[in-house]
């Protein structure tokens, strides 16, 4: 019916990364368009976002405005992950996401959402495709050499996307956090330098063994605590192996 659609079909989950780069190898369009399969197209929002990109021209990245299955606001867009916020997310006193509540324009920002983000296919001929290696962190280290290359990011709210967070995640919460942590990790061994890293592997050190403490306290007063104890303990075991040889599998 539709001659012109390619479909590619993986034996597996490839994940984010790898799945998003088959589909921009194989690519003709002017404008590429990276959407989970999580997500709900409301009226014309990605038109909205293609007009939005293209006036800007070839050296921008844009993020819509990402909507929770009940409307409410989703936070999609992120300063980067310096050692300050890392210490402070580690710690669970900041969170680095902007306030996106407050845009009702198109703003600049460090990160959004690989949930779904559009650009120019020239963007990629630019910088390339995403790092399979960090496999949770991949739009954090996509914009951040996209910045690094000249190219702005835009949040667009003009461009609403209902985005069905943490499916997988709640599937496998074991995998999730594990992701989450070591990603963050490869993310800072990638782009900053020896004794940041350091620090950084200090602090998620800390933050680990800070919280499965907390949680043990906790978990026999709560249900919700209880489920959090093995995810984390398997997360600290992940941890310390890819502290100790640098390689770990999170499957």
């Amino acid at each position: 019916t539709y001659p012109e659609v390619v479909i590619i079909r993986n034996r597996t989950n490839a994940g984010f990364s790898e799945a998003n780069n088959q589909g921009m190898k194989m690519a003709r369009a002017n404008y590429l368009l990276l959407l989970n399969p999580d997500t709900y197209l409301i009226d014309s929002s990605i038109c909205k976002l293609i007009d939005f990109v293209k006036e800007k021209g070839n050296n921008v990245l844009a993020g819509p405005k990402l909507l929770n299955n009940d409307r409410s606001l989703q936070y999609s867009a992120w300063k980067d992950k310096t050692l300050s916020v890392m210490f402070q997310e580690a710690f669970r006193i900041y969170r680095s996401a902007y306030k996106v509540e407050q845009f009702t324009s198109p703003e600049i920002v460090d990160v959004v959402s690989g949930a779904a983000m559009l650009f120019p296919k020239a963007v990629v001929e630019k910088i390339g495709y995403f790092d399979n290696d960090i496999f949770w962190q991949d739009d954090f280290d996509y914009c951040y050499r996209a910045r690094n290359a000249g190219i702005t990011i835009y949040y667009f709210p003009e461009a609403s996307i209902v985005h069905y967070v943490r499916q997988s995640a709640d599937k496998n919460p074991n995998i999730f956090y594990a992701n989450f942590i070591i990603s963050n990790l490869r993310l800072y061994k990638k782009h900053h330098s020896k004794f940041e890293i350091f620090l950084a592997f200090i602090f998620t050190w800390f933050h680990l063994v800070g919280y499965t403490v907390f949680l043990l306290i906790l978990s026999p007063f709560s249900k919700t605590y209880r489920k959090k104890v093995i995810p984390y303990f398997y997360t600290f075991r992940k941890f310390m192996t890819y502290l100790f040889t640098g390689r770990v599998s999170l499957t």
